[in-house]
């Protein structure tokens, strides 16, 4: 009767034990999947970049270090020419391009800075801790000097230009909206002064 109760008593521990693990594999199951559908709802799907929502969350955590003395800016990139290319080209044309200037854009600005798309062709860059309003300038004449060069896709040449506007944290205000209003602002700005 003993030997009976010891093997039955481990019998129980054994299922314990696996069903134990088979609600550690749930919850981690479940933690991913969570963590997928974040992703696919703070990222845009054609570019990998983050979207509109994916850029609010960063902006939101990057805001307060600017007020501790380093400026952030945050630069509104429009495409110039962009229609007619997806015109001439096609859509799936137009979204190569659109991948190209993306990953054009990232390799303009340091690690820690952020670039985003908000869709069609605009384009949003966040750098942090910039030492002064003359480095976002800086930034600026380089984003539009480095869209000179054409893209390629697929073996026909696309030229595309950039205008851009920019706004100052926390000089031109130290909340998302406000920051998003002047640089979008300081972009129409330019479009009219001829880009």
């Amino acid at each position: 009767i003993q030997i009976g109760s010891v093997l039955e008593m481990l019998s129980w521990l054994v299922v314990l034990s696996l069903r134990m693990e088979e609600v550690r594999q749930s919850a981690h199951r479940v933690h991913a999947e969570r963590d997928v559908m974040r992703s696919l709802a703070e990222t845009d799907a054609l570019t990998g970049l983050p979207n509109r929502r994916g850029l609010r969350q960063r902006l939101d955590s990057s805001l307060p270090v600017c007020a501790t003395g380093r400026l952030g800016a945050l630069f509104m990139v429009d495409l110039d020419g962009f229609k007619a290319v997806n015109d001439r080209l096609g859509h799936d044309a137009g979204d190569l391009l659109l991948k190209a200037v993306a990953e054009r854009l990232r390799g303009l600005v340091r690690g820690g800075d952020t670039v985003a798309r908000l869709g069609g062709d605009e384009f949003v860059i966040c750098a942090d801790a910039l030492p002064g309003a003359a480095e976002a300038q800086r930034l600026g004449e380089k984003l539009v000097q480095a869209f000179r060069a054409p893209f390629s896709i697929d073996g026909q040449p696309c030229e595309v230009g950039l205008t851009v506007g920019y706004a100052l944290a926390p000089l031109d205000g130290s909340d998302v909206d406000a920051l998003l209003k002047r640089a979008d602002a300081a972009l129409y700005a330019g479009k009219a002064a001829g880009k």
